[in-house]
C-alpha cells in the first residue's frame, strides 16, 4: 500500500491563531527540507488563505528536498474569520475566492485541497435543508474551479466539536454522489472516524474506495507511535485501509508538547513500520 508521509506545515504566523493543532512552521524553503530530515515524504501545505504563496517558490523548495506536497490544507479559514457556508453572504463570497485561490494554487501540482472546517461550523438557528442550499451553490461552483485548476477537493467529515455540518463520512459521500465530479471527492481523518462514526471500521468502508488522504492522530491529537497508550488499533486500520484499496497520502501533526524533531521521528518510523517499510516515495 504506496503512502506518501507528510508533515503538517504552515508558515510562522500561524502560531499566533491558536490552531487546533502544532504544526511544522518555517519558510516555504525551509519546510521540505524539515519534513525529509525528519523522516517523511513531504508536506501537508497551509497557506495564509489571504496571501497564499506562488506555486514556483514551492516548487523549487520540494525540488531542493525532494518532497512532495501532495494535500493543501484549507483549515486556516476556520480561524481567519472565514466559512464557506455562512448566513451572511459577503462572508461566503470572500470565503469562496479565498479557497479557489488555494485550488489555483494546488493545480500546478495535482494536488487535493482538504475542505474541512473551511466550510465553517455551522449556522445557529439554520435547519439542515438552509445550509445543504447554500452547500448546493457552493460545493458545485467549487468543483468546477478544481477542475479547472487540475486540483481535487477533499471534503472532510468532522466531528460535531468541530462542526455541525457534514460529520461522518456517510453524509460526506451522499455529496460527492450529489456533486458527480471526478474533481470533488472526500478524504478521512482517524479522530472524526474514532468520534463521530459508528464503527472506525464503517467509516473507512463508507467511503466507498474513493479517499485518498487521511489525517493520522490519536483521539488526543498526539501523532501515532509517540503516546504509550492508544485507543486506536493503528495495526487494524491500515488493515482496513489496505481492504478498501486505499493509495495516497497521510498526514500527522506534531506533538503538542515536547521536542517536535524527536517525537515526529518516532511517529515517522511507527508508521512506516505498520506500512510494512512502504512508501509512495519523494518527488
Amino acid at each position: 500500500m504506496p503512502v506518501s508521509l507528510c508533515l503538517f506545515a504552515s508558515t510562522p504566523d500561524i502560531s499566533s491563531l491558536g490552531f487546533i493543532v502544532r504544526v511544522l512552521t518555517g519558510s516555504i524553503e525551509e519546510l521540505p527540507a524539515r519534513a525529509i530530515e525528519w523522516g517523511y515524504d513531504g508536506i501537508e501545505f497551509m497557506p495564509d488563505p489571504e496571501r497564499v504563496p506562488e506555486p514556483e517558490a514551492m516548487e523549487s523548495a520540494l525540488k531542493a528536498a525532494g518532497a512532495v506536497m501532495p494535500v493543501v490544507n484549507s483549515g486556516r479559514m476556520g480561524v481567519q474569520q472565514m466559512a464557506l457556508i455562512h448566513a451572511d453572504a459577503a462572508v461566503r463570497r470572500r470565503s469562496i475566492a479565498a479557497f479557489k485561490r488555494m485550488l489555483d494554487f494546488a493545480g500546478p501540482f495535482r494536488a487535493r485541497v482538504g475542505l474541512g472546517i473551511a466550510r465553517g461550523k455551522g449556522i445557529p438557528g439554520a435547519g439542515r435543508d438552509q445550509m445543504d442550499g447554500m452547500a448546493a451553490d457552493v460545493f458545485p461552483e467549487l468543483a468546477a474551479h478544481a477542475e479547472r485548476a487540475g486540483a481535487v477537493i477533499m471534503l472532510e467529515p468532522a466531528d460535531p466539536g468541530v462542526t455541525s455540518y457534514i460529520n461522518t463520512m456517510d453524509e460526506a459521500m451522499a455529496w460527492v454522489r450529489r456533486i458527480a465530479n471526478p474533481a470533488f471527492s472526500v478524504m478521512l481523518d482517524t479522530y472524526e472516524l474514532a468520534e463521530s462514526e459508528p464503527t472506525i471500521e464503517h467509516g473507512i468502508r463508507a467511503g466507498n474506495g474513493e479517499a485518498r488522504h487521511i489525517h493520522l492522530y490519536d483521539p488526543s491529537r498526539w501523532p501515532p507511535g509517540v503516546l504509550a497508550q492508544t485507543s486506536l488499533d493503528w495495526p487494524r486500520i491500515f488493515e482496513l485501509l489496505r481492504e478498501t484499496g486505499f493509495e495516497g497520502s497521510a498526514s500527522v501533526v506534531l506533538v503538542p508538547e515536547g521536542d517536535p524533531a524527536a517525537a515526529a521521528r518516532k511517529t515517522s518510523a511507527f508508521l512506516r513500520g505498520v506500512l510494512g517499510g512502504q512508501s509512495a516515495g519523494h518527488a
